[in-house]
């Protein structure tokens, strides 16, 4: 079960098994190899796993199975599996002969203990040859030579001699035939160089996704034959390589372990060793207009930064996050924790209940945008492209100047009256494009109803109150998403004029005021903050020259005494209020 060049060729254990059959009167029926394969895993171990399903099935041949030694069921870094296959044969009646052992395989006390040891020193006979080739290849790596993996895109392999002197260009999966020889990267063809120059050229400016599809325009194939993806042109704009640096030791997969990238500073880094075909300069002006390029940060380190800002601030927030330089993305602690969450316990900070429902709310609507992403995705193949900014989801038309923001708004009820409102989030730059507005259901793990706005204008911070609130009147109610397909026209320029449509309901930012007594009072500063907003709503209706019916009057007279007794409830609280705090109310 291993190759030529080790130790044991196959040619010397099958004369040793066939020399133990003659000694011991018997003859060999069938073999079973496994040239040139691992014995770390049962995985590709063809012969083996033919040999089991042989002996479990019952369709064997034989009554006795020759094994050269106990290291040939495989070198497992859990040393139970190899017995356990053993223990299928002797299950299955069938005796196991050990052809190079000095014990034999009775069952005995001695022999129970002496194969227990042989399968461990297997197993770390294993670890250590990987620990010595590991520092071998970054011996190697230091040196300047390249130890393994394809050249990339615009480089190529060349051979070198023990003595240092050129070689040649090895080609697509060659291998050097010499062990002394060594391996570096030179530039590839000219016009391979040439788009890869293109490529950092336009990664100043462009995303990965614009930069494949303009080279699939170009007609610049990949060398693998397929057209270029975002993944082709990431591998190429994020690899330091391209500098004349040597890099190894990124991902890591020890013992036929599941691959994994490793932490940064675990990274084999030899600076110019290589001729570059881009400069330093170029290269991180790239990788800092593309933040996802950043090396990976270690658990340890992002911990640490996460008490350093808990003990200058007190708790731990979004915000305040955002407000220490050098404190990484919430995103980057969602990647590694799963969650934020799940970062702030782990860093001593446990959330209050009110933070704990602001949580919930937020993961509810990661959910439903992930479900979303996904129906439109089927609904728009190759059509459209999805753009994910903090909690804004825009859907971006083909042309690539086309834009639909999509806006999730969750539901939940009030605190005194138990009534259902629908929080809508609208961001400025936003509000006059054409918006697709899903409202959830109460328990917030679908979405029940659908409607295309042609421009939002109610304020960044609007609660709704139903299907039949004036604000989604205005637009067009959709029976399912499959419906969008219909609407031939919904896009239009991202930096169109707005045509604004004024809406009697605004937003007014106003002072709590604890309450002196049973019957709640208006403070003076939500009375001015309001009269100002009727003053501008009604100025704004006049400039615009569409006054509202006698029904549609009603319609906002009846959703602003509404909302103004709902403002009104919610001042009376059975804590008083702390200073300064502000909260949103919608009028």
């Amino acid at each position: 079960m291993s190759t030529e060049h080790q130790q044991y060729s196959l040619k010397n254990q099958s004369d040793a098994i066939h020399q133990y059959a003659t000694d011991h009167r018997l003859s060999v029926v069938k073999t079973y190899i496994d040239a040139g394969k691992s014995g770390l895993g049962l995985k590709n171990r063809i012969g083996l796993t033919q040999l089991l399903q042989d002996v479990v099935g019952g369709t064997r041949e034989f009554e006795a199975i020759l094994v050269y030694d106990v290291s040939r069921w495989g070198r497992f870094q859990d040393a139970d599996e190899a017995a356990h296959y053993e223990f299928l044969c002797k299950r299955a009646g069938i005796n196991v002969h050990y052809c190079a052992e000095p014990f034999a395989n009775d069952d005995t006390i001695s022999s129970s203990i002496l194969k227990a040891l042989k399968r461990s020193m297997a197993a770390e006979y294993s670890r250590e040859l990987g620990v010595k080739v590991y520092a071998g290849k970054k011996r190697l790596v230091e040196l300047g030579f390249r130890v393994g993996g394809a050249a990339g895109y615009g480089l190529r392999r060349m051979l070198l001699s023990a003595e240092g002197q050129h070689k040649q260009k090895l080609a697509f999966r060659e291998r050097k035939s010499l062990q002394t020889d060594r391996v570096i990267l030179v530039p590839g063809p000219k016009r391979e160089v040439e788009c890869v120059r293109l490529m950092y050229r336009m990664g100043l400016r462009k995303t990965y996704r614009e930069i494949a599809d303009e080279l699939n325009v170009r007609g610049i194939r990949h060398p693998c034959g397929k057209p270029w993806n975002w993944e082709r042109v990431k591998a190429v704009l994020a690899n330091p390589k391209y500098t004349g640096c040597n890099v190894w030791g990124r991902t890591s997969a020890r013992l036929r372990t599941r691959r994994r990238p490793t932490e940064g500073e675990r990274w084999i880094f030899s600076p110019i060793k290589f001729e570059p075909l881009i400069d330093q300069r170029t290269f991180d002006r790239v990788q800092a207009a593309h933040p996802n390029n950043k090396i990976p940060i270690p658990n340890a380190v992002l911990l640490e930064k996460l008490r350093g800002v808990l003990a200058v601030a007190g708790k731990l927030q979004v915000r305040i996050m955002r407000q220490f330089p050098g404190v990484p993305d919430p995103s980057t602690y969602r990647n590694h924790f799963g969650s934020l969450r799940a970062a702030f316990e782990l860093a001593g900070y446990h959330l209050s209940s009110r933070e704990l429902a602001i949580s919930d709310q937020h993961a509810r609507r990661r959910r439903l945008q992930e479900k979303l992403i996904a129906q439109i995705g089927d609904l728009f193949p190759n059509q459209v492209r999805i753009r994910i900014e903090r909690n804004r989801t825009m859907l971006i038309a083909e042309n690539g100047v086309s834009t639909m923001p999509i806006t999730i708004a969750l539901c939940y009820r009030t605190r005194v009256q138990k009534l259902l409102r629908w929080a809508l989030r609208v961001p400025l730059e936003d509000q006059h494009l054409t918006t697709l507005i899903c409202l959830s259901n109460e328990a917030g793990d679908r979405i029940e109803s659908f409607h295309i706005l042609d421009g939002v204008y109610c304020g960044t911070r609007y609660n709704l109150t139903g299907e039949d609130d004036p604000l989604l009147q205005q637009g067009q109610r959709l029976n399912r998403l499959a419906d969008l397909r219909t609407l031939g026209n919904w896009v239009q320029p991202e930096k169109q004029t707005a045509k604004r449509t004024p809406v009697a309901c605004y937003a007014a930012r106003v002072h709590r005021k604890k309450a002196s007594s049973s019957n709640p009072t208006i403070s003076a500063e939500g009375k001015r903050m309001l009269s100002e907003g009727a003053r501008r709503a009604h100025a704004a209706i006049r400039a615009s020259g569409r006054i509202p019916g006698e029904e549609g009057r009603a319609a906002v007279a009846r959703n602003r005494e509404a909302r103004r007794r709902d403002w009104q409830q919610r001042q009376v609280r059975s804590t008083p209020s702390r200073p300064g705090r502000r909260t949103d109310a919608i009028f």
